[in-house]
């Protein structure tokens, strides 16, 4: 009988001890997380304020230490990249808040406005890229492939669909005519690209 109560007492020692533990680990995880999201808003004050660098490093934190991210911080996220002149990141991050938060989202608007901001700047880098790039070629007068017999399509940069604006407000996603949704083109078709000489397939 004292060997039960003993036993009961030890158990109910350890449940409490177990208890008091895990409330304790809970409390530091919520903490944690209630700091982190107070950063993502200093973040975004930071990013109104035009001090895009400090908010980036706000928003990284979030990004690497949160276990479940607010569907918002892809916008800010986004956003804020395109003002540090990322534009492929902020196409993505962009393009991440609107699958995930649809037309309805609060920033869908302002989303879009800034993808398609960062989409026509990135058009521009990569054209400049390439007239760099056909600049050398006109020099050697043919480009060497190097062995490779595809190369990522220059067009839709290996995604396999552009984004257009749609007549409702929304984003329309159009498989790329170029390497018809495979992100890929050859070594010939890139050399026409490279010639300004490559048309869309019908």
């Amino acid at each position: 009988m004292q060997k039960s109560k003993k036993h009961r007492i030890r158990v109910f020692y350890l449940l409490t001890v177990y208890i008091v533990l895990f409330s304790n680990d809970l409390y530091s995880q919520t903490e944690s997380r209630q700091s982190l999201l107070i950063e993502i808003e200093e973040g975004v004050d930071l990013m109104e304020a035009g001090n895009y660098i400090e908010a980036d490093r706000k928003f990284k934190r979030a990004l690497r230490n949160l276990e479940v991210l607010p569907a918002e911080i892809s916008f800010y996220f986004g956003k804020n990249s395109y003002f540090l002149d990322q534009h492929k990141q902020a196409i993505n991050w962009l393009n991440k808040y609107i699958e995930l938060k649809g037309t309805k989202g609060r920033f869908f608007e302002e989303s879009v406005e800034y993808l398609n901001r960062a989409e026509m700047a990135y058009k521009l880098e990569t054209e400049q890229n390439s007239n760099n790039v056909i600049s050398e070629l006109t020099k050697s007068n043919d480009f060497d492939c190097k062995g490779h017999t595809h190369f990522k399509c220059p067009i839709c940069l290996g995604e396999g669909v552009l984004l257009k604006p749609g007549k409702m407000n929304n984003v329309v996603y159009q498989t790329c005519p170029y390497c018809i949704g495979g992100g890929y083109i050859t070594c010939d078709e890139y050399k026409m690209y490279l010639r300004g000489e490559l048309k869309p397939n019908n």
